[in-house]
C-alpha cells in the first residue's frame, strides 16, 4: 500500500465486499439493455406492421404480442363490460369490452375502445357481422394495489379475459385466451374511442446500471480518503 494509506482490514474486507455487489448489480442490469432494446423494436414493428390475418388456433399469445391482427366475426348479444382504465392522455373512464364470434373459430375478447367516467350509458358498438382490426393483447392482471372484480355489482378493474368470458358464460374451449384492441371506428371524436394501445415497457436499465457502476466509484473513493486520513492520524 502507498505510505500513509491505512484503511484497515475490517474497512477493506467491507469495501471490497459493497465493490463486487455494486458492480456485480451494474453489470446484470447491462447485460439487460439488448435485450430489452430488441423487444421494444419488435414491439414497434408489429404495430406498424399491415394486419395479419388472426390464426384458427394460437397456443402462444405471447408469440404475437401487440402485433395487428384482423378478422371476421359475429358480436354476440351479450351485455358489454367496462373495464376502469385511463385513456391515452390519461383520462379516467373505462374500456368497453364485448364478445366476438370468429368466423370459423371461438370467441374473441375485443376491446372496443375508451368511453369517460361521466359516460353512464355505453355507446351503440358495432353489431352483426363485423371485421375487426386491431392489436393483440394478453389477458391482463391485476397489481398488487388493483381490486379484485366485482362481475355480479358490474365492477372490473382488471381486464381478465378468463374472468369476462365466465361473466359471459363461455366454457374454456369456446373463447381465445387473449384479447383484441380494436382499431378506432367512425369521426375521431366519437366514442366509444378506439386504439387505446398503451406500451408500458420501460427500459432503464442503462440508467440503472450506470447508477450501480457510480455508487461503486464512490465507495472507492470513500474508502482512498478514509485510508488516507486514518494514515495520517496515526
Amino acid at each position: 500500500m502507498p505510505k500513509g494509506f491505512k484503511p484497515g482490514v475490517a474497512l477493506t474486507v467491507c469495501a471490497l465486499l459493497g465493490m463486487i455487489v455494486l458492480i456485480g448489480l451494474g453489470t446484470w442490469q447491462a447485460s439487460k439493455v439488448g435485450p430489452k432494446t430488441d423487444l421494444l423494436a419488435r414491439i414497434e414493428a408489429g404495430l406498424a406492421a399491415a394486419p395479419m390475418p388472426l390464426p384458427v388456433h394460437l397456443d402462444d399469445p405471447l408469440s404475437l404480442e401487440y402485433h395487428r391482427v384482423s378478422f371476421t366475426g359475429t358480436v354476440l348479444d351479450r351485455a358489454p363490460i367496462k373495464v376502469s382504465a385511463t385513456s391515452m392522455s390519461g383520462k379516467a373512464g373505462y374500456h368497453v369490452y364485448a364478445p366476438v364470434q370468429k368466423r370459423h373459430g371461438m370467441v374473441v375478447v375485443v376491446n372496443f375502445g375508451w368511453i369517460p367516467f361521466h359516460q353512464k350509458e355505453i355507446p351503440a358498438l358495432p353489431s352483426g357481422d363485423i371485421t375487426v382490426t386491431g392489436v393483440l393483447r394478453t389477458s391482463a392482471t391485476p397489481g398488487s394495489m388493483t381490486p379484485p372484480n366485482d362481475a355480479a355489482g358490474g365492477n372490473w378493474f382488471t381486464a381478465d379475459v378468463h374472468e369476462m368470458a365466465a361473466y359471459w358464460g363461455l366454457r374454456t374451449k369456446e373463447y381465445y385466451h387473449f384479447r383484441i384492441f380494436s382499431d378506432h371506428v367512425g369521426q375521431p371524436g366519437a366514442l366509444p374511442q378506439g386504439g387505446q394501445v398503451r406500451v408500458d415497457i420501460p427500459n432503464d436499465h442503462l440508467q440503472y446500471a450506470l447508477t450501480w457502476y457510480g455508487l461503486a466509484m464512490t465507495l472507492l473513493g470513500v474508502y482512498i480518503a478514509f485510508g488516507f486520513k486514518r494514515g495520517r492520524e496515526e
